[in-house]
């Protein structure tokens, strides 16, 4: 009897698909699914999103298709309150916590996805765009460390894979190439300034900051993550 009331709560636990993620702001969640695609290797598409409050927690469930082999699939995320049009542009997490949905690992791919992006992209809002999502991701890799943390702590790496991946570039791990490269790109409120502006006014911007600046181009720093 042990047994069979033990396997039927098995049965009826939730699975890693169904518990809910909590995140700081709907951009989080696109992240969370960009970093944990299909299990055929095809990314997420939304398809619906409901928002339901339970038990003074805001559940935001989104509904999503695999654009590769059409696997439907439901993400339950845990917002901090309702997502509003007052909030930034693109905003992730306006705390000083660090993320609880993914970790720093995850954070420095997604880094290295979006400042990889930047020379194929034409269009200069897009480029701004990207660098404004490659900045807030290392900021938030950033948070893991604490103050007198030079390599991040065991508590930053969830898995294998991310341990795994820290253990063969620990130069990329480290807080200071983090700073460093944040040193490098422009400040947080000019990228969103620029990500605000209409396509013609963001141009004639970016002509008149050129010709203030010295040296190689801004968009350009995202060589140094040619050698990870």
């Amino acid at each position: 009897m042990a047994n069979e009331a033990s396997d039927s709560a098995a049965a009826d636990a939730p699975s890693d698909a169904d518990r809910p993620v909590h995140v700081h702001s709907v951009q989080e969640e696109y992240f969370y699914m960009m970093v944990h695609p299909c299990a055929c290797g095809g990314p997420w598409l939304s398809q619906s999103q409901e928002v339901l409050e339970q038990e003074g927690q805001v559940v935001h469930r989104v509904s999503a298709s695999c654009f590769k082999c059409r696997t439907e699939r439901t993400f339950p995320f845990l917002l901090d309150e309702r997502p509003g049009p007052k909030d930034p542009i693109r905003a992730i997490n306006p705390t000083d916590r660090p993320s609880r949905a993914l970790d720093l690992a995850e954070w420095l791919e997604l880094a290295q996805f979006y400042l990889g992006r930047i020379e194929r992209l034409e269009a200069n809002v897009e480029k701004a765009q990207s660098l404004l999502d490659a900045r807030q991701c290392l900021e938030e890799a950033r948070k893991f460390f604490g103050p007198q943390d030079e390599a991040p702590p065991a508590s930053a790496l969830w898995s294998k894979k991310s341990r795994k991946a820290a253990d063969a570039q620990p130069e990329t791990f480290r807080r200071s190439t983090i700073d460093g490269m944040l040193d490098r790109l422009p400040p947080l409120e000019r990228l969103r300034q620029a990500d605000s502006l209409d396509q013609k006014t963001f141009k004639q911007a970016v002509r008149e900051r050129a010709r203030q600046r010295v040296g190689r181009k801004w968009w350009q720093v995202w060589k140094r993550f040619r050698r990870s």
